[in-house]
């Protein structure tokens, strides 16, 4: 069973046409490491890291999910929900 998120978070990612509705680590961690307009800084790395170890099972789900939404500021991506 995949868990999901309480709540998705939704982004418009330069490079992807269209909003993103994230609803897990997974898709938070593929969006880093493929479609992230930057891929350096500490909330970044943070993110990936946290988001990589939280759909391994050795990560609190929500805690990745703060670490995804401070990736989203750091980067300056528009976050709609």
């Amino acid at each position: 069973m995949i868990e999901t998120w309480n709540e998705c978070v939704i982004i418009q990612l330069p490079d992807l046409d269209g909003v993103q509705m994230v609803w897990t680590p997974a898709r938070a961690a593929t969006l880093l490491n493929d479609s992230w307009p930057i891929d350096y800084g500490v909330a970044f790395t943070d993110a990936l890291n946290k988001c990589t170890d939280a759909m391994l099972g050795t990560y609190p789900w929500e805690q990745a999910r703060e670490a995804f939404v401070e990736a989203i500021a750091e980067a300056k991506i528009t976050k709609l929900h």
